[in-house]
C-alpha cells in the first residue's frame, strides 16, 4: 500500500508527543486514508484530485486525541491542521479538511458542504474503529490495509482513553459526537 509523504511529515512532527501511541496511531491514520480514496475511488471520482485533501484530513483527524487523550479534540485538531495547511502554502484546503476532522464522528450520513470528501472520509473511520460491514470498504482491503499497517491496540487505546474522558466529565461523556 502506498504511503503519504503528507501523512509522514505530520506524523514524524508529533512522533515525540504521540509517544507510545505513534505506531497506533499511524496504523489508524493509514487505514483510513486508504479506506477513505477507495470509497472515493468506487463512486467513481478521482482520489488523487483530493489526495492532499484526504492526506492532511487523515493525518489531524484524531491528533489530539492520541496526544493529549482529551476527549474534547476536535477544534484543536481542526486548528492544528489548518496551520500545517497554511504553512504549505495550502490554505484553501482548510475548509474542507476543517468538515472532514469536524465531522468524522457524525452518527447520520454528512450531507451538507464537501459532502464527496466528509461522507467518505467519515464512513472510513468508522470501518477501522468498529468494523462496519456493509459501507463499501472490502474485507479484502481491510485485511490488506491491517496487515500493512497493524493495529498495535488502537481500539483498546480509545476505549481506555473514552472511558476515562467519561470519568472526568461524566456530564458531557462523549462530546466528540456530531448528528
Amino acid at each position: 500500500m502506498d504511503e503519504s509523504p503528507l501523512i509522514d511529515a505530520v506524523l514524524d512532527r508529533y512522533r515525540q508527543p504521540l509517544g507510545p501511541h505513534y505506531p497506533r496511531y499511524r496504523g489508524h491514520v493509514y487505514r483510513v486514508y486508504h479506506y477513505t480514496r477507495h470509497l472515493i475511488a468506487q463512486r467513481g471520482d478521482d482520489a488523487d484530485r483530493d489526495d492532499s485533501a484526504i492526506a492532511v484530513a487523515a493525518a489531524f483527524h484524531d491528533l489530539r486525541f492520541a496526544t493529549d487523550q482529551t476527549l474534547d479534540y476536535l477544534a484543536p485538531s481542526i486548528a492544528c491542521a489548518t496551520e500545517h495547511l497554511e504553512s504549505l502554502g495550502l490554505s484553501e484546503l482548510a475548509p474542507a479538511v476543517g468538515r472532514m476532522i469536524g465531522f468524522h464522528h457524525k452518527l447520520t450520513p454528512y450531507r451538507d458542504e464537501d459532502a464527496a470528501l466528509v461522507e467518505p472520509f467519515r464512513r472510513a473511520d468508522l470501518v477501522d474503529l468498529f468494523a462496519v460491514p456493509g459501507v463499501g470498504v472490502p474485507f479484502a482491503l481491510r485485511r490488506e490495509a491491517q496487515a500493512s499497517y497493524p493495529k498495535c491496540g488502537f481500539r483498546g487505546f480509545v476505549c481506555r482513553t473514552l472511558l476515562l474522558g467519561a470519568l472526568k466529565q461524566p456530564w458531557r461523556p462523549l462530546p466528540m459526537l456530531r448528528w
